[in-house]
Order: structure tokens, then C-alpha cells, then sequence
């Protein structure tokens, strides 16, 4: 069930655990490491890649500093409390770079393009195009066969809760910036 209720979405957001996904890729003497529950390891004897939450995975890398020889962390995200859209089963072209977080709705054939960046409990409706370097703020709503230009901002609002999201018709075009 996607979120799209004001208070919903406040409730989801204070209540969510507050998360830095990380990615490190390791060196070293790798066999005896004991990573704790929630972190996946892919791992052999001397390299490897851990997933995981910082607060998990730095304990780990302090402890064992003498087996490990290198390591490089990747992160995208401090604290966050709303993940990225799981985008695996959207039947939507969705291009790199775009920010789409979690308890977004996409319609189906929609074109999402490089740099958008879309918040949580945004709707767009099916076969919309949200261009590049567009943004949806939180509850914004476009509908179907309508094109958000270039760099343009559709102001969202969650908080009050019951302030009214922005809405887009179909069949709109807006205009770059």
C-alpha cells in the first residue's frame, strides 16, 4: 500500500528508523570477521562487499582493523528515515540519476528522466513525462499524458496535514524552468 495521506506520510516519516546505507568494499584477512544480523555479506577469504547500516558495520570495521588491509565506503544517504522506490516492477521508463523515494505512485508507461527528483507520496499519472531536472515535492499529484518540462517545480506539501497537495491535471504541458 503506497502513502499518500498527509498524516500518513508524517507518521511513516517520525516513525521510520533513521538510516546511513552503506556499501564497503573490503581487503584483507576476511575469514574470522562475525558481521552482525542485518548486514549481507559477500565475501571470500581476502575481498569482498558488505551491505548494511553504518551503526552495524563501523563497530565491525574498528574491531577488526588489523585483518583489514583496505576498504571503501559508498553512501548516499545520513539518517534517512525514507528509502528509495524499489523500481524493479515499474512498468515505467525511469532513466539514471533520478531521485524517486519511497511511497511514490509511477502510472504505468510514465518516462521519468535523468536528475528529476520526486518525494514521497507524489502521484504521476500514466504515460507522464517528468523531465530532466524536475521536481515533485511531497503529495504532488500529475495526471495522466501530461509533461513537466525541464528544471520545473511542483511544490509539494505534506505538513499541515490538512493542506491539499498540488495537483496537475492531464493533458498538460508545463514548461521548462
Amino acid at each position: 500500500m503506497v502513502l499518500q495521506d498527509a498524516q500518513e506520510i508524517i507518521n511513516y516519516i517520525g516513525q521510520a528508523p533513521k538510516k546511513t546505507p552503506v556499501q564497503v568494499f573490503l581487503k584483507g584477512s576476511l575469514t574470522d570477521i562475525q558481521w552482525p544480523t542485518g548486514v549481507q555479506t559477500f565475501l571470500d577469504a581476502t575481498n569482498g562487499v558488505v551491505f548494511g547500516d553504518w551503526q552495524l558495520i563501523a563497530p565491525v570495521l574498528k574491531k577488526y582493523a588489523s585483518q583489514i588491509t583496505d576498504y571503501h565506503i559508498l553512501n548516499e544517504a545520513r539518517n534517512s528515515a525514507v528509502p528509495l522506490l524499489d523500481l524493479k516492477e515499474i512498468n515505467a521508463r525511469i532513466e539514471p540519476g533520478a531521485i524517486i523515494r519511497d511511497q511514490v505512485t509511477i502510472g504505468e508507461q510514465a518516462v521519468i528522466m535523468m536528475g528529476a527528483i520526486i518525494n514521497i507520496g507524489a502521484q504521476i499519472g500514466a504515460r507522464s513525462m517528468i523531465d530532466m531536472g524536475a521536481v515533485l515535492g511531497g503529495r504532488a499529484i500529475v495526471g495522466a499524458d501530461t509533461h513537466v518540462g525541464a528544471n520545473a517545480v511542483i511544490a509539494g506539501v505534506i505538513e499541515p496535514a490538512s493542506a491539499q497537495p498540488v495537483r496537475i491535471g492531464d493533458h498538460v504541458l508545463i514548461g521548462a524552468n
